[in-house]
């Protein structure tokens, strides 16, 4: 399929008996890449509408949910869409179909407004679930269990078990701080960044990258777009709130591809730190948190 934690425990008593939280079970899709297997290249869920369901990318990193309409041809739904012509996503036009009521696994969503790319087609793959969609939720991602939680609220004596740290919040998206060399960056969380552990671009971070040797070239397609990332072994201790992660390579565009400054952000970190853990989401209170896995 072509795409763009550890304490059960913790997972069933985060929330409190009175708050309903929503399960989304994920899973696992793989792809090769350079003639390399990647078992954990993307996190798919499934998505319905109209009474049937569909495989969805898991996609923090894009800012709102979309569809592609190849997979949508012959709905009833496609029928309604609205053209928006100045609006573009990936350099391929938007459109709109208003007041649809859908359900990603457990979780509902109605009237709500989903956008869409006009004459886009990626296989199996039929849409991504941005961030926009958990507005002022909490999202609990248990990666061992592969399961997500929506909940409006968290059951207030385990808050202190989660370690949070302050987050920005631009366009439906949380940047998380990280600290390297004893210097503050910020990076956006991207739960559809499964591949790399931290990506950037050259300019950006060149004291570290320059005269370090390119040990690996990836070509790849994002949203039919061909992009080139490289490596540098760095081996370096970064660090997250209290926690505390070895990075062995640093991938990065040689030009600024994903508009990170334009976004006032330094990168994206993905899903590689946090295969063992259970992270949490706070979209209420710009907050993003790892599980104390001592509990």
């Amino acid at each position: 399929m072509k795409l763009k934690l550890l304490f059960t425990y913790i997972i069933f008593t985060i929330f409190s008996p009175n708050i309903q939280a929503q399960k989304i079970d994920f899973k696992w899709e793989k792809d090769s890449i350079n003639g390399k297997l990647i078992d954990k290249i993307a996190m798919s869920v499934p998505f319905t509408i109209e009474n049937k369901t569909y495989r969805f990318q898991f996609d923090l990193g894009a800012d709102v949910t979309l569809i592609y309409d190849k997979c949508f041809e012959k709905t009833e739904l496609i029928k309604s869409k609205e053209i928006t012509p100045n609006d573009f996503a990936a350099g391929h036009t938007v459109f709109i179909v208003k007041n649809q009521n859908l359900k990603i696994d457990n979780f509902e969503i109605k009237n709500y407004d989903l956008r869409g790319l006009l004459n886009f087609d990626q296989g199996e793959v039929c849409g991504v679930v941005g961030s926009d969609i958990f507005k002022d939720k909490y999202l609990t991602i248990n990666f061992s269990k592969k399961e997500i939680e929506v909940s409006d609220k968290l059951k207030n004596k385990f808050i202190k078990q989660i370690q949070f740290v302050d987050a920005k919040y631009i366009n439906n998206k949380l940047h998380v701080p990280i600290t390297i060399d004893d210097k503050t960056y910020y990076f956006l969380y991207d739960s559809g960044a499964s591949i790399f552990p931290m990506i950037t671009y050259k300019e950006n971070m060149k004291q570290i990258i320059e005269n370090r040797e390119i040990v690996e070239n990836f070509n790849l397609k994002n949203f039919n777009n061909p992009l080139i990332l490289r490596a540098v072994d760095i081996n370096k201790n970064i660090q997250l709130g209290n926690n505390n992660f070895m990075v062995k390579q640093l991938w990065f565009t040689d030009e600024d591809y994903f508009g990170f400054k334009q976004q006032d952000i330094d990168g994206i970190i993905g899903n590689d730190f946090f295969y063992d853990k259970i992270i949490v989401l706070d979209f209420k209170n710009k907050k993003f948190g790892i599980v104390n896995n001592d509990i």
